[in-house]
């Protein structure tokens, strides 16, 4: 039976770690990495300046850029792996991912919003961590 692994990716090199992380623990393992949109981050005042829809497009610009960063670290193994996003709360989003594709885990980087962020929202390897209907690994 091939174990699915759900990676969730963002720009942080903790991200990039997770998804090494897998892939050398399951190497034969299907492998999905989710990049969630999280329009919290953007400012108010940003969306007002240059409109909703320019903002969701530079967001889909970033996913494709972190589905290219994350083939090159999966081509060099020489595995299969698809690419997922969804938009939302990063952590209630993940684990919504998780319960609706049937993971068997998670692996998932420790940091990767700003200290500032992840003092106001909290981290989202933790929520992910306690939420998660499946075994989570944590990568530092």
């Amino acid at each position: 039976m091939t174990v699915h692994v759900l990676v969730p990716m963002d720009d942080s090199p903790m991200a990039k770690r997770a998804l090494e992380h897998a892939l050398s623990m399951h190497p034969g393992g299907q492998i999905t990495v989710l990049h969630v949109i999280d329009y919290v981050e953007e400012s108010y005042s940003a969306r007002a300046l240059i409109g909703a829809k320019e903002l969701r497009e530079r967001a889909e610009e970033r996913a494709d850029a972190l589905f290219q960063e994350a083939a090159a670290i999966v081509d060099d193994r020489g595995v299969e792996f698809e690419t997922a996003t969804a938009v939302g709360d990063p952590a209630r989003e993940i684990v919504a991912f998780a319960e609706k594709a049937d993971v068997d885990q998670i692996v998932i980087g420790s940091h990767g919003r700003s200290p500032v962020s992840r003092i106001l929202l909290g981290s989202v390897a933790e929520t992910v961590t306690r939420r998660a209907p499946v075994p989570v690994t944590v990568v530092r």
